[in-house]
């Protein structure tokens, strides 16, 4: 990635991390593409490293755009989560950008998908989930 490209970058995604209890919610704002899909895997991979967090909630009802590539992401992210043995719970609500992709590409069978975080969180506080 050139220093010019970085920037835009920076501008067309936003993704926060924070606590909550043993899980980490990563929030998604903006557009999910080649450019910006790394700094998704990033902040999972960061969670994943994290041995307090037991649960990574992401959550993409602000996202705007998701192409292959966000994709991509994700499955790698769930992969990764799986070979930890550690939940990965996507947070979609009825954000078409978001779930008419995942419906095309038949992921919506595959990723553990949720309407909200609360109710993602609401899962991992009780017992054997």
């Amino acid at each position: 990635m050139t220093g010019d490209q970085a920037p835009a970058a920076e501008q067309l995604l936003r993704v926060e991390s924070r606590r909550a209890g043993v899980a980490m919610v990563v929030t998604v704002a903006g557009e999910v593409d080649m450019f910006t899909a790394p700094r998704v895997e990033e902040a999972v991979g960061r969670a994943l490293a994290d041995p307090a967090v037991d649960v990574i909630v992401v959550d993409l009802t602000q996202v705007e755009f998701l192409d292959h590539a966000g994709l991509t992401a994700l499955v790698d992210a769930h992969r990764a989560a799986e070979r930890q043995r550690e939940p990965l719970r996507v947070v979609v609500d009825h954000n078409r950008p978001v779930v008419r992709p995942l419906e095309i590409t038949g992921l919506e069978r595959v990723l553990a998908l949720y309407y909200d975080v609360a109710e993602a969180l609401a899962e991992s506080s009780e017992p054997g989930g």
